[in-house]
């Protein structure tokens, strides 16, 4: 048997959450995340923290409400819509240097976290769509706990590998591969919309001009807005939330490789 990951829960990942961007996504943010692409990021690599779903920030707001806290999570990506004039918000992220649901080195709403947190000591899944072959040291952060671990992977055999990453880090795998195919899933939505002229993304757009337009914008919610004009209705957009927290579309995309 393969040696298994087992989370430490010391919170040190959680304390330092702000830069913590791998050099691929800080060279592909660079070139791609400040107004070429429909997606837009508010804020430089420097300063953003972990991404979380429109769906996930929302539980985490009210969890925060309930408990006290000052969650300082903001809108990090957008959409502005020209057509509506509304920044359509995509992701939020958590503005601190340390996750502000930290308590005593321990996470305080562990069993309401988010998929950034459930894919660790991931960054990236092997399925992610890059142009090349993905490797294993691309795949992980710096966790100690891994160091045993990623030496016995091999990522020449496709099939050996998702094997291993699947017997090595169990849920872990099944969140960073859940969380990628959600990447897909909400590009393909913004591909159909644009595609259907229901938005007119601003690109290539005078950067400081478009922060200030977002600024002054309506905000909504990606989801909500594909609710509002139809695209899904509400029940089944609560159905696919569940679906992917529930990791089910990974766990169809990883059974050809365990058969």
């Amino acid at each position: 048997m393969p040696a298994t990951f087992c989370c430490q829960q010391t919170g040190k990942c959680c304390s330092h959450i702000r830069g913590f961007v791998s050099d691929l996504d800080r060279a592909f943010l660079k070139e791609y995340a400040y107004g070429k692409l429909p997606l837009v990021a508010l804020y430089p690599p420097e300063e953003i923290s972990f991404p979380l779903w429109d769906w996930e920030a929302k539980r985490f707001i009210a969890k925060a409400e309930e408990l006290g806290i000052d969650h300082k999570i903001k809108p990090s990506r957008v959409i502005l819509d020209l057509n509506t004039n509304a920044a359509i918000i995509v992701t939020y992220s958590v503005f601190s240097d340390a996750c502000t649901f930290l308590k005593d080195n321990k996470c305080s709403i562990y069993n309401d976290r988010g998929f950034v947190c459930k894919l660790f000591p991931f960054q990236h899944g092997p399925f992610l769509k890059t142009g090349e072959k993905l490797r294993k040291e691309d795949m992980f952060g710096g966790c100690p706990s891994i160091t045993h671990i990623v030496p016995e992977l091999n990522d020449a055999d496709d099939t050996l590998f998702i094997r291993q990453l699947h017997e090595s880090f169990g849920e872990s795998f099944l969140a960073v591969v859940q969380s990628d195919l959600v990447t897909e899933w909400i590009n393909s939505k913004i591909v159909y919309l644009m595609k259907n002229r229901l938005i007119r993304p601003a690109m290539n757009y005078p950067y400081d001009k478009f922060l200030l337009r977002v600024a002054n914008a309506p905000k909504v919610d990606f989801t909500e807005f594909m609710i509002q004009h139809v695209i899904i209705s509400k029940g089944d957009m609560e159905k696919c939330i569940k679906r992917f927290e529930k990791f089910e579309d990974a766990k169809e995309k990883i059974a050809p490789y365990l058969e």
